[in-house]
């Protein structure tokens, strides 16, 4: 299939490192600074809660600040974990950078993976999709203007224009179906949720075909695809880089009791990782089955963690070779 919608550009980041929290967040930012400037059409945060798997808890207050610092970027959450959130608060915190920012969020919502220890501490039941049941459906009456309580209040400031602005991550077809009948955007991870150690390609073309049947007439598809994608003048550099942060991954997984059993080569490929040249990395992406039929590429460099200058010019190389060889019209220079 050849691509019939314009390719959208993201960047992912899970400001994971080892470097103190306010260095991380500054470095991040430049990141995003970089993207922006790039013409990167989306930054994409995900929420972690005490530092696991990712690090960054609150993505709103860190969107007030990169938001100031950034031209046009979008603000994406890959995503907000609603079974952790009070979702009144939820909303008033998106309607406010949406007041401030408009047009700018992308308000992704999931149900998280935390443990049930994490969600008590939340006050929150560990039937996740329950809690998020309930919680999608407050968050678009909340955009809809309509009354939240029996006093008749609405959400303030009203933000109308986020309904249409809300991605969903399910991980099973009638999930899909779901979301895509509220007209949501939908995110696919790097790698099928629930379908370790499986091949993620074929799960995934199943979610994205059952999306664009159950898509209501009249309503834009938004699929977002998340893929590790990392080229480099130096591709052993980044070889060495991905190998180092697959071995730690699998390593802490392994303490959880939730290590895919794969090699470090076979992680390589079930972790849909492109990253070589930038011949290898453009050719590798190009034979990706669903490239074609997304409307948003979400590049990351995890699971590997390169220094911050190794990640600017990876965010340089992907702009300026690496997407326009695969469909993407750079908005700066092809406005």
């Amino acid at each position: 299939m050849s691509r019939e919608r314009p390719l959208r550009l993201g960047f992912f980041s899970y400001l994971q490192g080892d470097q103190p929290a306010p260095q991380l967040y500054e470095q991040t930012i430049e990141h995003f600074v970089a993207a922006d400037a790039a013409g990167f059409h989306t930054a994409w945060v995900a929420q972690h809660h005490f530092g696991h798997h990712g690090g960054l808890p609150a993505p709103m207050v860190f969107f007030s600040a990169l938001a100031e610092r950034t031209r046009a970027i979008g603000l994406g959450t890959a995503i907000v974990a609603l079974p952790h959130e009070n979702i009144y608060r939820v909303a008033e915190d998106a309607a406010i950078i949406e007041t401030l920012h408009p047009g700018r969020l992308q308000l992704g919502v999931g149900t998280g993976f935390s443990s049930d220890a994490v969600l008590a501490m939340f006050g929150t039941s560990p039937n996740r999709r329950e809690v998020y049941d309930t919680g999608i459906d407050t968050l678009i009456r909340a955009f809809e203007g309509q009354p939240l309580n029996a006093s008749g209040d609405c959400l303030y400031p009203p933000a109308p224009a986020l309904r249409h602005r809300i991605w969903e991550s399910p991980g099973s077809e009638e999930r899909v179906a779901e979301a895509a009948r509220r007209g949501s955007g939908l995110l696919l991870s790097r790698v099928a949720i629930g379908g370790a150690p499986h091949s993620t390609h074929p799960i995934q073309r199943k979610l994205v075909d059952r999306y664009y049947a159950e898509l209501p007439a009249g309503v834009e598809p938004r699929i977002g695809m998340s893929r590790t994608v990392y080229p480099a003048t130096n591709p052993a550099r980044a070889e060495r880089d991905l190998r180092d942060g697959l071995a730690a991954s699998e390593e802490e997984l392994a303490k959880q009791g939730r290590a895919v059993g794969l090699s470090i080569d076979e992680l390589l490929s079930h972790y849909n990782i492109h990253y070589g040249s930038v011949d290898e990395v453009t050719t590798s992406l190009a034979q990706e089955p669903l490239i074609d039929e997304i409307t948003d590429l979400i590049c990351q460099v995890q699971p590997g963690l390169p220094a911050h200058e190794q990640i600017l010019e990876t965010i340089g190389l992907i702009a300026s070779d690496v997407a326009p060889a695969i469909g993407w019209r750079n908005p700066t220079t092809n406005p």
